[in-house]
């Protein structure tokens, strides 16, 4: 079982190359018409709002499966090093360099079989709506969401697993991110109002941290009931 696990990790992709004829118009009679298929990783997003164990847990799940000898590849969240670097987001604009950054982390996921991560690209969305609230919005933000929005939905279909961690651990500060407990509380409530709004499959994985991750390996095939059937 664990050898077909590991044949069938990736996804296959095709890309359609179109040869371009006279006046840029797509030319589909061209020969040069090929298919290409390419191997893109199984990917899995653990989420939840800040200081609920993601980070610890990725890091759990990245040497579990490397012991299991997988191809895996990590990538902890783009924001972090945002502000650390930056200091506190105060716009919701600056929500796109959050996209930008955290897709081209996971693009260097490409090469491997599996990819974990503990954000995705779509939650600069959740947290610009979240940042906005409930206030009077101008029309550069409404422009901006809508933006992040579409963004979101184009994006959510690349990841296979989306694995939603409840806050079981308490609340310490990092001397990184600006939210107390209940903003932090509120950000869960943000993140799975939106998965569950948009109609998208999730788990939500409870227990220590490696309770977690064996109930993670379970559910994407490489658990330990799964090697011994």
């Amino acid at each position: 079982m664990e050898n077909m696990n590991k044949s069938n990790a990736f996804k296959k992709k095709i890309r359609i190359f179109i040869e371009i004829g006279p006046s840029n118009c797509y030319n589909y009679y061209a020969k040069k018409n090929y298919l290409e298929v390419i191997n893109m990783p199984v990917r899995i997003a653990i989420l939840g709002g800040p200081r609920c164990g993601k980070t610890t847990l990725i890091q759990q799940l990245y040497v579990e499966m490397k012991i299991k000898g997988l191809n895996v590849g990590s990538a902890s969240e783009y924001s972090t090093d945002y502000l650390r670097d930056k200091g506190m987001i105060e716009t919701i604009a600056e929500q796109y360099g959050i996209y930008i950054g955290q897709a081209m982390l996971e693009k260097q996921l490409d090469c491997f079989d599996y990819a974990i991560t503990d954000y995705a690209t779509f939650v600069p969305y959740i947290y610009g709506r979240f940042m906005l609230g409930s206030k009077k919005r101008t029309q550069k933000e409404i422009e901006i969401l809508k933006d992040l929005y579409c963004l979101a939905i184009k994006d959510l279909p690349n990841y296979d697993h989306i694995i939603f961690v409840p806050r079981e651990f308490g609340y310490e500060r990092d001397g990184v991110r600006w939210q107390d407990e209940e903003t932090a509380r509120q950000v869960d409530t943000a993140i799975k109002h939106f998965l569950d709004a948009e109609n998208v499959p999730y788990i939500v994985v409870e227990g220590s941290t490696k309770e977690r991750s064996e109930k993670i390996l379970s559910l994407i095939g490489l658990g330990e009931e799964e090697k011994g059937a």
